[in-house]
C-alpha cells in the first residue's frame, strides 16, 4: 500500500470518527413528554382486565389513616353504580388538583366509562423546615390476588409521604409495588394513604 493511500484511508477513518460523535435532535416523541407530565402531577396506570370482560364491575377507593380503614370510606368513595365491562383495557390516573388540599383520580375503562373524583389530602409537618406540607406519591400493587367475585382488587395506592427524623427529610421511599395484602413495610411508616381498585360480579 503506498502512501497516498494511507493518507487517503486515514482522512477517511477520521471523518467516519467525527460523523459518528455528532449530536442530532431527534423528533420528539410522546413518550419523551412523559417525565414533563409526570413532574407537574400527571400519572397513568394501564391493566389488562380483559379476564373480566362481560362481569359486572364497580370502582373502589378505601381510605386508610395510621394502617386503619377509615369507617364508611369505601361506601363514600365507590362508584355510584355497577356497569358491565366491554372493553379490554383499564386506566387509573392522577391528576392536578387546583388546591392542595385535593388529589383527582380518574378511573377510565376502554369505550365505556370513566369516572372522576377526588381525595383529601393530609398534612405532614416537616420538623427541620418548621412547616406543613401536602406530599403524596403513587404506587401500583403486585397483581398476585386471585380473581374471585366480590373480592376488592387493589390496583394503585396513593399514598403520603412521612417525616424521617433520623434524615431530617420528608420521603417516601421503599417498596416499588404495594402487597394486596397491605404487608409491604412502606405500609408500616405512611401516615395516609388511598388504595384504589375494583369489584366485579
Amino acid at each position: 500500500m503506498n502512501r497516498k493511500t494511507i493518507i487517503t484511508a486515514l482522512f477517511a477513518l477520521a471523518a467516519m470518527t467525527g460523523q459518528a460523535q455528532e449530536i442530532k435532535m431527534n423528533e420528539a416523541s410522546f413518550s419523551d413528554y412523559l417525565p414533563l407530565l409526570n413532574a407537574k402531577g400527571y400519572k397513568a396506570y394501564s391493566f389488562d382486565v380483559s379476564a373480566i370482560k362481560g362481569k359486572n364491575v364497580k370502582f373502589n377507593i378505601r381510605e386508610f389513616v395510621n394502617g386503619k380503614e377509615v369507617e364508611d370510606s369505601t361506601h363514600y368513595f365507590s362508584f355510584p353504580y355497577t356497569f358491565q365491562a366491554n372493553g379490554d383495557k383499564l386506566v387509573i390516573g392522577f391528576l392536578p388538583s387546583e388546591k392542595d388540599s385535593l388529589a383527582l383520580c380518574c378511573f377510565s375503562w376502554e369505550n365505556t366509562v370513566s369516572f372522576t373524583s377526588s381525595m383529601k389530602l393530609k398534612q405532614i409537618y416537616w420538623e427541620s423546615e418548621n412547616k406543613n406540607v401536602y406530599s403524596y406519591t403513587s404506587k401500583p400493587f403486585e397483581l398476585t390476588m386471585p380473581l374471585e367475585a366480590d373480592t376488592i382488587i387493589p390496583l394503585v395506592c396513593y399514598c403520603s409521604f412521612w417525616y424521617d427524623a433520623e434524615w431530617k427529610m420528608t420521603r417516601c421511599c421503599g417498596d416499588n409495588y404495594i402487597k394486596p395484602d397491605l404487608s409491604s413495610d412502606i405500609l408500616k411508616y405512611v401516615p395516609h394513604y388511598y388504595v384504589l381498585g375494583i369489584q366485579f360480579y
